[in-house]
């Protein structure tokens, strides 16, 4: 899982640095040649998906994402345990329902074989499908969050700072 999630993150990271030689070059094409890139409203949507989607699951299992410490610190240690399980379940739900949504949105987009408008008629599959592929991950990712957070409820034990 960590190799995936390190490809993932490599990925994203090449996805940014693709993108700022993109919106340089487009700014630098219009001041000096007067023309954009073209298509670069679509390429930079279809980048945004790695870049933003991709480290999710890395975040997940360096327990990296936003916690209201100032309010659970004034629960006691078993019950702030069972609060990471209550949080590790509801964040399943929301990600099973994105994931069922964009699978069927991939699904409806790779069979009509839709295109974006524009010079290269870019087809609209590969983003559907770099999505259910970051958000398949990050759904796996908080199963086993879910499933560390479970036994350190039940056992009593500290949960770990990392997975």
């Amino acid at each position: 899982m960590k190799r995936i999630e390190n490809a993932l993150d490599t990925v994203a990271a090449v996805a940014i640095v693709a993108l700022c030689i993109l919106i340089t070059a487009n700014i630098v094409a219009r001041e000096v040649i007067k023309t954009g890139v073209p298509d670069i409203i679509i390429i930079v949507q279809e980048l945004m998906i790695p870049a933003i989607l991709f480290p999710l699951a890395a975040a997940t299992a360096a327990r990296g994402h936003i916690a209201i410490d100032v309010i659970s610190n004034f629960f006691p240690a078993p019950l702030r345990r069972w609060i990471a399980v209550l949080a590790a379940l509801i964040g399943l739900v929301v990600v099973t329902v994105l994931l069922m949504a964009g699978w069927m949105e991939f699904w409806k987009t790779l069979h009509s074989n839709a295109h974006y408008g524009g010079t290269f008629q870019w087809p609209k599959w590969p983003g559907r499908a770099l999505f259910v592929l970051a958000i398949a991950m990050f759904e796996l990712r908080l199963l086993h969050v879910l499933w560390v957070d479970l036994r350190v409820a039940v056992s009593g034990r500290p949960a770990p700072e990392t997975l």
